[in-house]
């Protein structure tokens, strides 16, 4: 069947319509599953808050233990405590990071909004000036620029960071997702560990004790 050409610009109008419709419906996707981070920290937080008590349990009363449990056991027990509580820590980072990279998001793209509806305005007038002086002008958002002007105060890492992560996902409809995902997946994986070893120190717990001989 052949196409009529004068329908092109309505065809081109349909596919960028629905590519608009499925990128916002994902970037919605991924707002929602960034609010997996609050449990996470909360389940985090219990098992910190959890280790802590038994690490200042095990250190006060060491020397009770080490009877039933041996130097071996006590040390592989502390090892596991020691690294749930890293993991636990990391997880806490991470946390904090979606947190202020969720906030930052929302209140950039509430500002945004509201400054480009203003733009588009101004630019409407713009270009209806323009074409009554029959000329031509670009009036379009210049976000290289926006981008340069808000990361100049930041340090060279930062904007080197930033730089970096913007060449590689240039074009992605997700970009401003990307990150936040990413942290999210870090956070989960952080508190997975910190859980298993915890559950490390219980079962070295339990096997050191038994091992003792009656």
């Amino acid at each position: 069947m052949q196409i009529d050409p004068r329908t092109q610009p309505l065809r081109n109008w349909n596919e960028l319509a629905r590519e608009n419709a499925e990128n916002a419906i994902v970037s919605s996707m991924f707002e929602a599953g960034s609010k997996a981070t609050e449990p996470i920290e909360t389940f985090s937080t219990w098992i910190l808050v959890a280790t802590a008590a038994v690490a200042s349990f095990l250190i006060t009363n060491a020397d009770k233990l080490i009877p039933f449990i041996t130097k071996n056991g006590f040390l592989t027990c502390g090892i596991f405590l020691f690294a749930s509580c890293v993991f636990g820590f990391i997880s806490k980072i991470f946390a904090v990071r979606a947190k202020i990279n969720s906030e930052v998001q929302a209140s950039v793209l509430k500002t945004f909004t509201a400054q480009l509806e203003i733009f588009n305005q101004e630019a409407a007038k713009i270009q209806a000036g323009a074409k009554f002086w029959g000329i031509t002008l670009e009036s379009g958002i210049r976000m290289d620029r926006i981008l340069s002007e808000f990361m100049k105060p930041f340090p060279f890492w930062v904007r080197w960071i930033a730089k970096r992560h913007f060449t590689k996902y240039a074009g992605d409809p997700q970009i401003g997702h990307i990150l936040q995902v990413k942290t999210l997946n870090r956070q989960g994986f952080s508190a997975f560990l910190q859980a298993v070893c915890f559950i490390g120190f219980l079962g070295a717990g339990f096997y050191f004790a038994a091992t003792i001989p009656t």
